[in-house]
């Protein structure tokens, strides 16, 4: 069988064009690369925040730099700090517990299920009286079960922040991702759906919590008209520098116009790789918790047991599928491969947040095993990357590789 000519992800970047071109230069000619004031009349930041409210359908939209500065500024303003227990699933990005520990709170695993999103049934277990977040993750580019999710949330009076750096522009049944909970945030990183190559943004309808998002991102004041204005008491912060600059934004601005293009392609392409490999035997899918939701960047393929897995890795990144991956192998994503997590590494030599009195409670343990049944699914799973703009050859490739690889493996 010929190899597969299998392109990298990195989905917004393939869309990239004239656009972005001219927006950029746009911002160097106008000499006002910071989104406030320059030389110039900074322009681009405003633009992607107003064009991102319309798109998510959200009352409050702020740029920030980067998806890890999104999650870190929304705990800060959700009033997340020590004493506080985070509960977030075992398949993650090492951004989302990093930022947990940045306010030295205490994460808190959570299983999850067929659809490698939290377990709702599991999350609900998890909870203690000093559990005070939710972070519900639409991994992989599927959203989560946000009814189950945010009917516990209310039944404890538990805040949400919805991660969405890998779901960009999904929906639960008809409503963007990102806008169930107190906040959402996205990333727009070189891996995502769509990029300004670092960059991030918050969502939320809550005005106090957007001033305060806002007071944390940039010094710890609001802005009027760009410049630096002290607000009502509970907005005032220490600010944290994490204003998204006028460059970035300037692509921000244009890639967000083809966020649907871009997840219209590359669900399209799943689909027609998934359907060609209805027949393929011993070989099921990941859960949809809504199909017409998922955004398309992954496909998740669940085999019987992880010996049959390792051998199929090992065969389709011979033919060419060379960013398959066994999804225990997965890096940072998985909470065991987090040797900062596994190891309580801490911020400072004074232990914390670990061995702070207000986390004495809060005892979790880190190492393998300590999900069991998202170990078992994870030791089993194929994570197969689809790029944006592929070609009707290179699916019925790709489709021809994942058999042949499950044909052959042990």
């Amino acid at each position: 069988m010929k190899n597969v000519d299998w392109p990298f992800e990195f989905p917004g970047a393939y869309w990239i064009d004239e656009k972005e071109e001219n927006a950029v230069a746009d911002v160097i000619k106008n000499g006002s690369l910071f989104r406030y004031y320059g030389l110039g009349k900074a322009k681009y930041v405003d633009m992607f925040e107003a064009k991102a409210k319309a798109f998510y359908n959200s009352k409050y939209a702020l740029a920030v730099n980067s998806g890890t500065g999104a999650l870190i500024t929304c705990m800060q303003a959700l009033g997340i700090g020590p004493g506080c227990e985070v509960l977030i699933p075992a398949f993650m990005w090492v951004a989302t517990v990093g930022a947990v520990i940045a306010n030295n709170a205490i994460p808190v695993l959570c299983e999850v299920d067929e659809s490698f999103c939290i377990d709702p049934i599991d999350l609900e277990k998890k909870i203690t009286p000093r559990t005070k977040l939710i972070v519900p993750i639409h991994m992989a580019g599927t959203p989560c079960n946000m009814d189950v999710i945010m009917d516990v949330a209310k039944d404890y009076n538990i805040a949400v922040l919805e991660d969405c750096a890998q779901c960009n522009g999904g929906e639960y049944k008809g409503k963007k991702v990102g806008t169930f909970g107190d906040m959402g945030i996205f990333s727009l990183q070189i891996n995502k759906n769509m990029t300004s190559g670092e960059g991030g943004l918050i969502t939320t309808y809550d005005e106090d919590l957007y001033y305060r998002a806002f007071s944390g991102h940039d010094m710890g004041l609001i802005r009027v008209n760009g410049r630096l204005s002290i607000p009502d008491p509970f907005a005032i912060s220490w600010g944290q520098g994490r204003r998204m600059p006028e460059l970035c934004g300037a692509v921000a601005s244009v890639q967000i116009d083809k966020l649907p293009g871009i997840i219209a392609n590359m669900r399209a392409s799943k689909n027609r790789i998934k359907k060609s490999l209805e027949s393929a035997a011993g070989l099921n899918s990941r859960k949809l918790n809504d199909a017409k939701g998922d955004t398309g960047p992954f496909i998740i393929m669940i085999l019987d047991n992880e010996a049959k897995a390792v051998s199929a890795v090992n065969k389709m990144k011979e033919s060419g599928l060379h960013n398959v991956f066994r999804i225990a192998d997965y890096g940072l994503h998985i909470y065991y491969n987090i040797p900062s997590l596994v190891n309580k590494v801490p911020l400072s030599p004074a232990g914390n947040p670990w061995n702070l009195s207000e986390n004495s409670e809060s005892v979790y343990n880190y190492q393998k095993g300590s999900c069991p049944k998202s170990d078992d699914l994870f030791s089993r799973s194929i994570l197969l990357p689809i790029p944006s703009k592929l070609s009707l050859e290179q699916e019925t490739q790709a489709a021809e590789a994942v058999r042949e690889a499950l044909k052959y493996s042990n």
